[in-house]
């Protein structure tokens, strides 16, 4: 059985690597510029901006791409070149990993079929693979904090130490996962409070560039007071709610993320979220969480015994931390990119909540799972590949500006970083 998962976990995630040029279709800018802060930084040793070794480089709209994108990818890069499916495959790896880590994870907490098929449901997981296929930054911040979780998990005595710092490139990785690591740390089980209070320390202390950094540059956290609840941009339905106002306004967006659309029948409404055909889950997942909680309702409507499941919570919550970074802004709600940092909890629970609602034919339970991974993952990946790139080139053009036209310039022109850093200075790109 075992051998069987693990064969369907490798074509899957094989798979991941196919057609990275074609779907998605074209090169969106904020890849396009990435690219090109990555070339420049091979040739030059500074970005676009003739930044030196930066932690961040600018993008468009207010964005920035982070030291962790960077560097990876620019080490990816080095060795299989500059290419579309070059840069694109770098996050395909990144998320390779992040699903070995489930794995580990999850082993330590149950056993080897438990982790395969959590490895199973990560690999089918619409939100996984979208996300693993578009070269920029976000899939690195699930991936630290995957890394962190399982060295927190280590029985070494500077676990807690390198458990913070993972936690803390995460942080750096993706603006949105900032608000999910920090409370996060406090969650972890078997950490006692002395030790979560020095990782609390040693994380803000890792993270003193970034807050800092605003201190110089006011656009650093320009697009984030731009999209928050509580923002006075006109555009926001909240700029002038109150308190209570924006509490009921979260709650709101929390619960558009768990809402079976969402979840299960469209996904984001956004192209480069989602493919439209499927939810942010693979049907498997969403069938075993909604079962796991009718059997919760069930024993509380029987008035049973039921004792609290730590790990279960801890993964809950996790999943609720990875939500609200997306429910505290007021754009694009529900926004599966900026609740990036849900989907592994989510597998992680559903893979936890499988072994737990003991079945009394658990090998033929198994073979059923595995079926209809199967048939959801046929029909999602057709979907993907013949389909979504007929529906979503719209929203993966890249702009014709002077930022936009860098990585083609560098790719197909041959014109190189240096010259195009001295137009940047010159005023003339």
């Amino acid at each position: 059985m075992n051998r069987l998962i693990l064969t369907l976990i490798l074509l899957v995630n094989s798979l991941r690597f196919i057609g990275l040029e074609s779907a998605p279709p074209g090169y969106y800018v904020d890849e396009a510029v990435g690219s090109a802060q990555v070339i420049c930084l091979k040739q030059t040793g500074r970005d676009l901006f003739n930044s030196k070794l930066p932690l961040f480089s600018p993008g468009l709209g207010a964005g920035y791409y982070t030291a962790p994108y960077l560097y990876g990818s620019a080490l990816w890069t080095s060795i299989f070149g500059d290419s579309i499916a070059a840069f694109r495959s770098f996050a395909a790896f990144i998320t390779c990993l992040t699903i070995a880590l489930i794995y580990l994870w999850m082993k330590r907490k149950t056993n080897t079929r438990i982790a395969l098929i959590a490895v199973l449901l990560a690999s089918v997981s619409p939100w996984a693979f979208q996300f693993s296929r578009i070269a920029w930054d976000p899939p690195l911040a699930p991936f630290f904090m995957m890394l962190g979780l399982n060295l927190f998990e280590s029985r070494k005595n500077w676990n807690w130490i390198a458990g913070t710092l993972a936690f803390a490139l995460a942080s750096y990785s993706y603006p949105a996962s900032r608000i999910q690591m920090a409370p996060l740390l406090f969650l972890i089980p078997g950490t006692d409070w002395k030790r979560k209070l020095k990782s609390f320390v040693l994380y803000l202390t890792l993270l003193l560039p970034l807050l800092v950094r605003p201190l110089t540059d006011p656009r650093f956290t320009a697009r984030a007071k731009m999209l928050v609840l509580w923002s006075t941009h006109p555009m926001n339905p909240y700029h002038d709610a109150g308190i209570i106002e924006l509490a009921f306004a979260f709650l709101n967006n929390m619960l558009l993320h768990f809402t079976p659309d969402f979840l299960l029948l469209t996904g984001d409404r956004n192209l480069r979220h989602s493919i439209q055909t499927s939810g942010m889950m693979s049907v498997v997942e969403w069938t075993i969480l909604v079962i796991a909680l009718v059997v919760f309702i069930w024993k509380i409507a029987r008035f049973k015994k039921i004792s609290l499941d730590h790990t279960a919570l801890f993964l809950l919550f996790g999943a609720i931390l990875g939500i609200a970074p997306a429910a505290l802004t007021w754009e694009s709600v529900p926004h599966a990119l900026r609740a990036i940092g849900a989907w592994p909890f989510f597998i992680l629970l559903a893979a936890w909540m499988f072994g737990k609602l003991n079945f009394k034919q658990t090998k033929f339970w198994t073979v059923v799972l595995i079926l209809l991974t199967v048939l959801f993952s046929r029909r999602y990946l057709i979907n993907y590949f013949f389909e979504y790139p007929k529906i979503a080139t719209n929203w993966f053009q890249t702009e014709h500006n002077p930022l936009g036209k860098a990585y083609e310039q560098m790719t197909k022109q041959g014109i190189s970083c240096k010259t195009l850093q001295e137009e940047m200075k010159n005023g003339s790109l």
